[in-house]
């Protein structure tokens, strides 16, 4: 049997299970329900469970930490490309292939994985904020791995680099998720009205990002 990582209990009314980044099962309970009551909930919920960690599973194979060998697999915008040292002078991609320049390290490829991010999120930034009616006071890309995307006071939005790795829908649940801080500075029902509105399938690309969360660490 699959046992949580950890349970969790507060004033909530009934029983939660969660997967967290790891894969590792998290309850969520409230203080009165007893442990032998948890623990029969997550028997009953086995097959659930054992569902959801598997891809997790999956992921951690899928995504390998890129250490510039040939063969490597390089994600941009959701795609993966094999990586392969050719005569060229600046990485190309046909294909699926990723070519790049003999001399190239993990650095000069993370700064064209950077530049390419900065160039999109600015563009996607300006298209929904128009549509969205609001204005960031800033757009920069930052080396965050544990968050991808944040809304400062001051309405200043900081990305990922790393979102240039996911599918190009999935960057825009990111930056209306942002752009609607603007407006609702906490997440309310309120704000997640508003990522409705824009996004009425946001749900399915938050979730991708939950089960994903490894590719953060891949660069």
């Amino acid at each position: 049997m699959i046992e949580p990582k950890q349970i969790i209990r507060s004033n909530r009314k009934s029983i939660a299970l969660v997967i967290n980044n790891k894969g590792e099962l998290i309850v969520r309970a409230p203080r009165a329900v007893s442990q032998a009551q948890i623990m029969n909930f997550v028997g009953r919920k086995q097959a659930w469970i054992k569902e959801k960690t598997d891809i997790y599973k999956k992921n951690d194979e899928k995504y390998a930490v890129i250490t510039m060998s040939a063969g490597d697999k390089v994600f941009f915008l959701g795609k993966d490309y094999t990586l392969v040292s050719s005569d060229v002078s600046d990485i190309v991609m046909e294909g699926m292939v990723m070519y790049i320049p003999q001399n190239s390290n993990v650095k000069s490829l993370r700064d064209w994985l950077k530049k390419n991010a900065l160039l999109l999120l600015k563009e996607r930034t300006q298209y929904y904020a128009q549509g969205m009616d609001v204005v960031p006071h800033s757009v920069k890309i930052s080396e965050a791995k544990t968050r991808w995307g944040s809304c400062s006071p001051d309405n200043s939005i900081n990305y990922s680099w790393r979102l240039i790795m996911c599918p190009l829908p999935v960057i825009d649940y990111v930056v209306v998720h942002e752009l609607s801080h603007i407006t609702q500075k906490d997440h309310s029902k309120a704000f997640w009205s508003r990522v409705e509105t824009v996004l009425p399938n946001y749900k399915e690309q938050r979730n991708w990002l939950k089960i994903n969360r490894k590719l953060m660490d891949v660069i």
